[in-house]
């Protein structure tokens, strides 16, 4: 429901800017992005060729019809038509079709995980690239409120220094932190525009389209992550792994069958020229018959043994492969699941710290009113409480990230 409410907005011509959570747009990253949809169509595709074991059963059809002008020997010119019907039947292949039938699942398995890994990998982009959006408008409400405050302030020293209680300096001071301000204000703004274009292609948009995002930043107390494992058997680089080694042990044993006999049965119907049968009667020009066909291999250079023996070491390092794939998985999994408590965990010193440099601001404000601190004494103040306002948005956005990275390895 959430998808169709979206594209019926976006089919507006003058579409108003779209209001999305993180979770809106990453379903509409799963059905928008061009690069997932090309690996879906990628998917499709080598799913046609799967089936190969019942097809090999049926049989082949063969229909031929033409006619000839020609001359032999002694005789002058004729014309004579000429054709042929015929019908092959594969009854026995020597094991060879069940083989490739496992092969092209195997194709398909890796087709499948190759369009679940680009779907994983856009989704992770997608969600960082809003988080950072998140973040940096969460930012410019800071400075925004960092400006005002310093702009008080800078009139209260414009004040102070007209009555002599202070210099002029202290005036300059706030002028040149409110001018470090506007420049972060403009850098955010500026960072914001560049990523919104990215995220154009990203959530498969039309260029022009809008996106504001309602989401801000935030970190569960109770997140499930924190304490979930996962499974590296079903991760896509583990299952591609593995049907590659499925191939190359279906091309060894393909290889070892090369000895192995083929039964055929047909039937057909051929009509031949004047020029192949010397026979002035059309009727004694065609022949019907039905047969069966056993072939066996006697010897092939040893062809199949060499490619028997290739695709032996490409299935052994499929699987030497895998096991370090699992082993990876795992480790990357822990690492980015500590990365996780550990910031979670960080989060609540800063959060402390915030409540005493607030509280140290509104103390120093109050000396600075009564002359006791000087301007400079306020400003050190002012900064330190917003720069720990600042790096707590910084924990809550890394947080944010490595959830980003775990939920994409989990396949979410």
């Amino acid at each position: 429901m959430i998808f169709f409410s979206i594209l019926s907005i976006l089919t507006l011509a003058d579409a108003q800017p779209l209001r999305l959570t993180v979770n809106d747009v990453i379903n509409t990253v799963k059905r928008g992005n061009l690069s997932i949809t090309s690996m879906e169509q990628n998917r499709i595709g080598v799913q046609a060729t799967t089936g190969h074991l019942g097809r090999s059963f049926l049989p082949s059809l063969k229909l031929e019809l033409g006619a000839e002008r020609f001359q032999t020997g002694h005789y002058g010119m004729t014309n004579n038509p000429y054709g042929m019907l015929e019908a092959r039947f594969n009854l026995f292949n020597g094991g060879r079709d069940k083989i490739e039938n496992d092969i092209r699942n195997f194709q398909l398995t890796i087709a499948e995980q190759e369009m679940n890994e680009v779907t994983r990998e856009e989704v992770r982009k997608a969600r960082k690239l809003l988080w950072q959006i998140v973040y940096n408008n969460e930012v410019l409400k800071i400075l925004d409120e960092e400006l005002k405050k310093n702009k008080a302030l800078k009139e209260q020293a414009a004040l102070r220094s007209r009555r002599g209680i202070s210099t002029t300096s202290d005036v300059l001071e706030f002028k040149i932190y409110e001018n470090e301000i506007l420049e972060s204000i403009e850098g955010f703004n500026h960072e914001n525009l560049i990523l919104k274009a990215g995220l154009v292609p990203v959530l498969g948009l039309e260029e022009g389209n809008e996106v504001e995002l309602t989401d801000s930043l935030l970190h569960a107390h109770d997140d499930e992550l924190l304490s979930k494992g996962i499974s590296v058997d079903g991760l896509p680089e583990v299952l591609t792994t593995k049907a590659e080694n499925g191939i190359f042990d279906g091309q060894k044993r393909q290889s070892e069958y090369w000895w192995m006999p083929k039964l055929e049965a047909y039937g057909g119907y051929y009509l031949y020229t004047l020029r192949e049968r010397d026979y002035l009667q059309q009727g004694l020009r065609d022949d019907q018959v039905v047969g069966m066909k056993l072939t066996f291999e006697l010897f092939d250079g040893f062809h199949s043994y060499r490619m028997a023996s290739a695709a032996y070491y490409q299935a052994q390092g499929k699987r030497l492969l895998l096991k370090h794939l699992k082993k990876k998985s795992e480790a990357d999994y822990f690492m980015l699941r500590e990365d996780l408590k550990h910031a979670h965990d960080v989060l609540h010193f800063i959060e402390e710290r915030i409540k005493g440099s607030k509280e140290y601001l509104r103390l120093t404000l109050q000396e600075y009113d009564r002359g006791v601190k000087n301007s400079l004494d306020a400003l050190t103040a002012m900064k330190r409480y917003f720069e720990y306002e600042k790096q707590y948005l910084d924990k809550k956005k890394l947080y944010q990230m490595i959830r980003a990275d775990l939920l994409a390895m989990r396949g979410e």
